[in-house]
């Protein structure tokens, strides 16, 4: 009887384990996510969608005039790929208009890292994301 209690205690245990949210490799808690980071004007150095999180690494110039490297994390490959954002979107030397983002934490992350909310591009087109989703618009579509 006990050998049997144990083993449905057991059961119970690890259905509440496994139903619980998964966060931890996609909390919050290493971006400001009070903040918004704007770049115009940018050029892409690479593009990446793959997991466990895409990457665009991209080249702003700042208020000195320096080209300084940013990278910014975009959701799993899965995700973006379903939203329309794939690979063959950005290539080395493409300009985007605008890129935002939540910048990362200092002391939790990289120096010039953030997630990507937003990258607008020149002919109008616009992909947003979020931690688990991807959306590419095309201009004038609805």
């Amino acid at each position: 009887m006990a050998k049997m209690f144990n083993l449905i205690a057991a059961s119970i245990i690890l259905s509440v384990l496994c139903s619980l949210p998964v966060t931890a490799h996609h909390s919050s808690t290493y971006f400001d996510i009070g903040m918004e980071v704007v770049h115009g004007d940018v050029t892409v150095i690479d593009f990446q969608v793959e997991n466990p999180h895409g990457l665009l690494v991209y080249v702003v110039v700042d208020d000195e005039g320096n080209e300084v490297e940013w990278n910014a994390e975009l959701p799993s490959a899965n995700f973006s790929r379903r939203g329309g954002v794939i690979e063959s979107l950005l290539k080395p030397g493409d300009k985007l208009v605008a890129v935002i983002g939540e910048p990362g934490l200092p002391g939790r992350t990289r120096e010039n890292l953030m997630r990507l909310t937003r990258a607008e591009f020149p002919n109008g087109d616009v992909a947003t994301f979020s931690g688990i989703s991807a959306t590419y618009t095309r201009a004038g579509a609805e």
